[in-house]
């Protein structure tokens, strides 16, 4: 596929045409598509015929692809998959390190066609600083949506990337310690986790009371601020919805009733299904503790009967790969519930942006929108690989990556 046009230009006038562009929104593929990009946003979207071409604008031309809105990951640590990614004591690493390691997966996450992320969570507020170099152009990533620190209580789930907390007073100021600094959404664990951090604990077991967190709630929506909360057993997702939460992570064990009260009071839910997959299959090679493992094992079924709850009930879901997961491998698991690929696309784009924000100006390509575009090689309605298969990603208007660019990337991972 040929690309004509440089990479990493500024913003300025751009068409982009391809054999096929998905808007993300309920639109029809438009078939011999065109996207036009005037500073920073989208001006135009239609058939190449009927945009045309302009005096002064750069073309780039994907034949034999297909254009589509860039992916949005709503479950990122940025901590990979190798031990920086286990969360317990194990994990002795500075601060700096942690930004270290933050600033390779934003490439990597930028290399794959994410265009956004939602950082779920991060050592010493450390997310926080590597959206700021992002912002300044030291660092090159997707845009960011950061929560800081998760709360926890004390010796809860995910010590690592959290605040202690004991009784509402201190929910909720570490609730606003993270507003203070700068967060988009507070992030809290009501449950244990697969990925035990200390010793007996299970996904089952609530930690966060309704009360602490209820009072992390209110801080955050006073700030107009979203939740979210890590929430595995049904008394955990029980306290957390109690509580007024606006996101359930995981939701392993989420039943039908709880799956309706969500859908009855617009509560979405990011499943992470490839991650427990991912730490099933392969979380001895990804170096994790060997106890890690059947729990994952024992979880994985009763996790597709959650997220066939929460489909049944009609409620909004998005994607997220947790580190240990994988964002076309998260797609395709959704379509083995009857969607379809176009479908689970949608999930990655316009309702991965809806459970970012009520009013997103990302997601979908239509008029007034950022330009987050990705082109990717073949049509990946036939088959979601080919969103592997990344030719182009342009974030807010800006060319990041090109073929020959994608090219270079993917003959480097060949010989690393």
């Amino acid at each position: 596929m040929g690309v004509t046009g440089k990479g990493n230009e500024a913003m300025g006038t751009w068409l982009l045409r391809a054999s096929q562009v998905l808007t993300g929104d309920d639109d029809a593929p438009i078939r011999d598509g065109a996207v036009r990009v005037r500073d920073g946003r989208i001006e135009a979207v239609g058939t190449a015929a009927e945009l045309g071409s302009q005096t002064g604008e750069q073309v780039l031309e994907f034949p034999d692809g297909t254009v589509l809105p860039g992916l949005i990951d709503c479950h990122e640590h940025l901590n990979g998959h190798d031990r920086y990614a286990i969360g317990d004591e194990s994990v002795n690493a500075s601060d700096v390190m942690m930004a270290l390691v933050a600033t390779s997966h934003t490439r990597r996450l930028l290399n794959s066609g994410v265009t956004t992320a939602r950082i779920i969570g991060s050592q010493g507020q450390v997310d926080l600083i590597v959206r700021r170099a992002i912002r300044e152009g030291y660092v090159e990533g997707p845009r960011l949506f950061c929560a800081g620190q998760n709360l926890i209580m004390t010796g809860g789930h995910g010590q690592s990337a959290g605040i202690e907390v004991d009784g509402p007073h201190e929910a909720r100021k570490a609730a606003r310690l993270q507003i203070k600094a700068g967060a988009d959404f507070i992030k809290m664990m009501a449950s244990g986790g697969v990925g035990i951090t200390r010793e007996g604990e299970e996904p089952s077991q609530p930690e966060m009371t309704v009360e602490e967190m209820a009072a992390a709630v209110d801080a955050a929506h006073s700030a107009g601020l979203r939740t979210a909360a890590h929430a595995d057993g049904v008394p955990g997702i029980r306290n957390a919805l109690e509580a007024g939460i606006d996101c359930i992570e995981h939701g392993i064990y989420l039943g039908p009733d709880e799956a309706t009260f969500m859908a009855e009071h617009d509560v979405a839910l990011v499943p992470t299904l490839s991650t427990m997959q991912g730490i099933y299959e392969h979380g001895l090679e990804y170096g994790m503790p060997e106890s890690w493992i059947p729990i994952a094992r024992d979880i994985l079924e009763p996790h597709r009967d959650s997220f066939q709850a929460a489909l049944d009930a009609g409620v909004l879901f998005a994607t997220g790969t947790d580190g240990f997961g994988e964002m076309v491998d998260e797609m395709k698991i959704f379509t083995t519930f009857g969607l379809s690929p176009y479908r689970a696309i949608q999930a990655a784009t316009r309702d991965a942006a809806l459970v970012i924000s009520p009013h997103p100006d990302f997601g979908v390509l239509a008029p007034g929108k950022s330009a987050d575009i990705i082109a990717v090689a073949g049509d990946p309605l036939d088959s979601l690989d080919q969103l592997r298969q990344v030719r182009l990603v342009m974030l807010q208007g800006t060319v990041k990556r090109t073929s020959e660019e994608m090219a270079a990337v993917a003959a480097r991972e060949r010989l690393s």
